[in-house]
């Protein structure tokens, strides 16, 4: 019989295969029907997530076992090597026989003509699979650095490029380790409930072990992977479901009761509801989002948290006409999201390298618009989840050098935590957050204050 959480990960993973699924809403869907319990979860979850951060890597090592390219295998059972290997390599809990043996239940399930073939490379492959750096650092050896680090690190070979063309290669494979590993569950105390102190006192009436995170005020820390969205605390809105680094975005803003300010890209709320809270739900915010499916998701979020200033409103943030100019704007822009890969391993598979040109300027559009309906003296924050600088920094320096905008790029360094003061060194046009310094996504953020 075949595991639980295995048959489940098989679900999601088959459907990102085969219909180019995004990982979140296939495993979302793959653990909806039936009763699953948290350890099957934990598991699909696991197999599932760390299956696609290591699938280039994963094809390497399969490939020589196999007498036709691992592309012109039926989907199925591409997906099938792949879950199996991973765990065999990765997790040191699973025995390496169980992993094999669900693989070829699975194929006599889904391509029972190529069971005996996934029974006899899995059999291969399990002989092999604790020595799987040393068999690809021997198969590299020729390689160039772009190659190797693409197939170690599992990340497409344009990708790496364009990072280390950035930020040079010690700094981009300390970040691309980093993102191989698991997420965190990273959660925000709704201060307009309680205290951090109190939602983990909250937590712990649930049976949640958390503590305080490492850089946000309002950042907590659980420990193990659970099912968030089942807790009563989440229900109650004590708690929303966001990575600590994107809760330094919006005190950027400096938000006060009663400040009228703007989010030009809002959904799925985060960022937005974050201001609300921290201007005590008093004052308005207008959040804007292209699509009506992302401007409910919005409304739900403000609803759950309990919040009234939030006003989601259908519209491209590049076409925002106010009544009267803003406060603050925020500008969490689309982007590549090449920071966020550890949470979103399918994302590094669907960008292409054209992605970046037509986003950055879309994000100059964007930036370029909230400058121009921000009273004053008022401020913009420019916000990605990428680390590319086409993206980030030159968006900004663009933008802030045409004298037409009239704004100015402000020092964001003294408002940092002590924890990233100290890592931070000459202070460009924003500030970048590396994921492998504390386990969380990658982050730009730059302000800019109207003359």
């Amino acid at each position: 019989m075949i595991a639980e959480g295995r048959r489940r990960a098989y679900q999601a993973l088959i459907r990102v295969e085969r219909d180019a699924a995004y990982l979140n809403v296939a495993l979302q869907g793959a653990l909806a029907g039936g009763k699953v319990d948290e350890r099957d979860r934990a598991l699909a979850t696991e197999i599932a997530y760390g299956t696609l951060r290591r699938q280039i890597t994963l094809d390497r090592l399969l490939s020589p076992l196999l007498r036709r390219p691992l592309a012109k295998l039926d989907p199925e059972v591409r997906v099938i090597l792949r879950m199996s290997a991973y765990q065999m390599t990765w997790l040191d809990r699973v025995p390496a026989y169980a992993a094999a043996n669900d693989g070829v239940e699975l194929a006599k399930r889904h391509r029972p003509q190529a069971a005996a073939l996934v029974n006899a490379v899995l059999r291969r492959y399990a002989e092999r699979a604790q020595e799987w750096e040393s068999l690809l650092k021997k198969a590299l050896a020729g390689a160039r650095d772009l190659e190797r680090w693409s197939v170690m690190y599992s990340v497409p070979a344009w990708i790496v490029e364009r990072l280390v063309a950035d930020h040079g290669a010690d700094r981009v494979l300390a970040a691309l380790a980093s993102m191989n590993e698991p997420a965190p569950m990273s959660l925000r105390a709704n201060r307009l409930r309680g205290s951090r102190e109190e939602v983990i006192a909250r937590l712990a009436e649930e049976g949640v072990e958390a503590r305080s995170g490492a850089l946000a005020d309002d950042g907590v820390r659980v420990q193990g992977q659970i099912d968030v969205t089942r807790l009563q605390a989440y229900r109650d809105g004590w708690v929303t479901i966001q990575d600590e680094g994107a809760m330094l975005v919006a005190p950027l803003l400096r938000p006060e009761p009663g400040m009228r300010v703007v989010d030009l890209c809002a959904a799925p709320g985060g960022k937005t509801t974050h201001l609300a809270e921290l201007m005590n739900d008093r004052g308005e915010i207008d959040a804007y989002d292209v699509a009506m499916a992302k401007v409910r998701a919005v409304r739900q979020q403000a609803e759950r948290l309990g919040v009234q200033s939030v006003h989601p409103r259908l519209g491209d943030g590049r076409q925002v006409e106010p009544g009267a100019l803003y406060d603050a704007a925020l500008v969490d822009a689309p982007c590549t999201g090449l920071g966020v890969m550890r949470r979103r391993p399918d994302l590094r598979y669907r960008r292409r390298p054209e992605d970046v040109a037509q986003l950055a300027q879309l994000q100059r559009s964007l930036l370029r618009r909230a400058c121009a309906i921000v009273r004053s003296g008022g401020c913009v924050v420019y916000s990605t989840c990428t680390l590319l600088k086409e993206e980030n920094e030159s968006v900004v320096r663009e933008v802030a050098s045409d004298p037409s905008v009239g704004v100015r790029i402000e020092d964001i360094g003294g408002e940092l935590t002590p924890n990233l003061a100290a890592r931070v060194g000459e202070r460009t046009a924003g500030f970048l957050l590396w994921p492998d310094w504390y386990e969380t996504d990658g982050f730009f953020m730059a302000r800019l204050r109207r003359i």
